[in-house]
């Protein structure tokens, strides 16, 4: 059946001259509350006319690059991947053992052949997760990734995989591929004082990379990992992806869902994922050609400073969680809420000076969730649900050679809210979040990260099946209209020794407008192919403004741009503004 959605759902969307096809996503909602939802679904449609002879996508958040000749590695050229699913393409290359004070990793990709969904693309490096993103369904991408923090890990042999989790279909026409040339672009220069001396690989599957997958029926992961004996400081890296019912989380019910790292039992972060929008959200033609935050490259993996917990012992169960799964099964009665998580410990070690014992000074860890909260309403039902964390430890960690005093305060919170009727709904959600971390010993550092991460939706939409809809396939009119707003704001500092870097992120997008079409329902599981397309308006706004300083002195981007898909026959879009600048930073005294 068609199922009612409460929130942003990513509509999948491929343009190519096969027959166009959507994806009804699975998400569910109580019997209760079903009545009183308009429905979305996951849309896909044929190319449009016209030939595209640059990248038709790239992301806002792009880092000024350093005016000096890059080292260039060609870690993939053309790469096809066709029917591949999760298995990785996997390449070992040699990169020069060289300093460098950037390094960026480029992934630039094609579609051709038929029709085809967005679809995950990740790049890992000995197994440790550095680009995180995703395809654009039509013409080609490119994107990028900052990886000068894995610097001391890209040095000399290293073994690449690059994972597009592609499928064909071509019972209803799904047969693109997606061409990958991934390279690496190592700038020269003096390094970032401070930066991680090992990697560990967390959640690693048979394939051989970090990604582990959780569900209602398994909802947390646990694995036993060995630090070096020198390791004096420790933050683990993560990346987050909501998948099946959960792709779209932030409209269900339960609608948070927080993401719990566990070290040696205690609770030592709490994760907040953000709502990626890949290129088929909500509406396909909003990322037409303009794709939603962090979609096509996750500007960074969030960071979980754990070194207090290094009093605990370096032979760690390191243990990750996520919340309100097994409570959206109990609400809807659907199992298909899934997480895909992926990450990495990052070390700092000195072999040279063990670590003989620590003293965990102060460990408070507080986790609050209200809990699902419906009232009715006048139109139709209210949905609320709250929530709170408090984490702090600190600790004094002896060395052979030394001592430390390390402390970590979290903070953060989330807050859902939706007004649901059986034509119009309305669904924020935000989550905010700080984390300060202070080193102070045989060496000193310090972390600040926070941020927040808004959301509203606000859609009508209706779906009236003109076939059985008891009978797959079947067949159904379709219409949406509404407008979404999203936000990215983020703060990092973090200081070492005599160093201090910022980087700053605050890009914000609105997006509105509608599509109508008839639509077959394929499968139990949300497929289905657009028939016809009726009618088609969308238009994107997004801005940018994102520092990267070093002791006060940098660049800053600011990014402007307006794209639209004006109607049925130019559903491709085109930039009606665009304008981007970098300008040069200075601290005060010196401007």
């Amino acid at each position: 059946m068609i199922r009612p959605l409460f929130t942003l759902l990513i509509l999948i969307s491929a343009l190519t001259p096969a027959a166009a096809v959507a994806r009804i996503p699975l998400m569910q909602h109580s019997h209760e509350l079903a009545q009183h939802a308009p429905p979305l679904v996951n849309s896909t449609i044929g190319d449009p006319s016209g030939l595209v002879t640059s990248y038709y996508s790239f992301g806002a958040y792009q880092p000024k690059l350093p005016s000096v000749k890059p080292d260039v590695v060609v870690i993939a050229n053309n790469v096809v991947f066709n029917n591949t699913g999760p298995t990785p393409y996997t390449v070992s290359v040699i990169i020069p053992d060289v300093n460098y004070s950037l390094g960026v990793l480029n992934v630039s990709i094609r579609e051709y052949g038929g029709a085809q969904y967005d679809r995950p693309v990740y790049v890992f490096a000995d197994g440790v997760p550095i680009f995180w993103g995703s395809t654009q369904e039509i013409y080609n991408s490119t994107a990028a990734s900052d990886v000068t923090l894995y610097e001391n890990m890209l040095r000399g042999n290293v073994t690449f995989q690059i994972v597009v989790v592609n499928y064909y279909d071509a019972s209803v026409g799904i047969t693109g591929v997606y061409a990958v040339n991934v390279s690496l672009y190592l700038y020269p220069g003096a390094p970032p004082a401070g930066l991680p001396t090992e990697f560990i690989p967390l959640w690693v599957n048979p394939l051989g990379y970090s990604a582990v997958t959780l569900n209602p029926f398994q909802e947390s992961f646990s694995e036993q990992v060995e630090l070096p004996a020198g390791t004096y400081r420790a933050a683990a890296l993560v990346y987050t992806e909501g998948g099946g019912n959960d792709e779209f989380w932030y409209a269900n019910e339960p609608a948070t869902r927080s993401v719990l790292l566990y070290y040696n039992g205690f609770l030592a972060d709490v994760v907040n994922p953000f709502e990626t929008l890949y290129t088929g959200g909500v509406d396909l033609f909003y990322w037409k050609p303009m794709p939603s935050i962090n979609a096509l490259s996750f500007h960074n993996p969030y960071i979980a400073e754990l070194t207090p917990l290094l009093a605990t012992g370096l032979n760690a169960t390191l243990s990750v969680s996520v919340t309100n799964l097994a409570e959206a099964y109990e609400l809807t009665g659907s199992p298909f809420f899934s997480w895909t998580l992926s990450g990495a410990l990052a070390l700092w070690v000195n072999p040279s000076n063990p670590l003989l014992s620590g003293r965990l000074l102060t460990a408070k860890q507080v986790y609050f969730d209200s809990a699902p909260i419906f009232n009715p309403s006048f139109s139709g039902e209210v949905y609320q649900e709250v929530g709170h964390y408090f984490l702090d430890y600190s600790a004094t960690l002896s060395f052979e050679h030394g001592y430390e005093n390390t402390q970590v305060v979290q903070r953060g919170s989330f807050n859902a809210y939706q007004t649901l009727s059986t034509l119009l709904e309305s669904a924020v959600l935000n989550e905010q979040f700080s984390e300060r971390a202070t080193d102070t010993g045989i060496y000193n550092a310090s972390i600040i990260f926070e941020g927040n991460y808004p959301v509203r939706l606000v859609y009508s939409a209706f779906a009236t099946p003109i076939t059985n809809p008891s009978v797959i396939p079947y067949k159904l009119v379709y219409a949406q209209n509404g407008s979404i707003s999203l936000g990215f704001n983020v703060l990092y500092e973090s200081s070492y020794a005599s160093q201090n870097y910022t980087q700053s992120v605050n890009e914000n997008l609105l997006a509105t407008g509608g599509f109508s079409a008839i639509l077959e329902v394929i499968n139990q599981y949300g497929g289905s192919v657009v028939l016809s397309l009726g009618t088609n308006y969308a238009q994107t706004t997004k801005t940018l403004i994102a520092e990267w300083l070093t002791d006060g002195q940098g660049i800053a981007e600011r990014f402007q741009a307006t794209a639209v898909s004006p109607n049925v026959t130019d559903s491709a879009g085109y930039y009606s503004t665009f304008s981007v600048s970098y300008v040069l930073v200075v601290p005060f005294e010196q401007a």
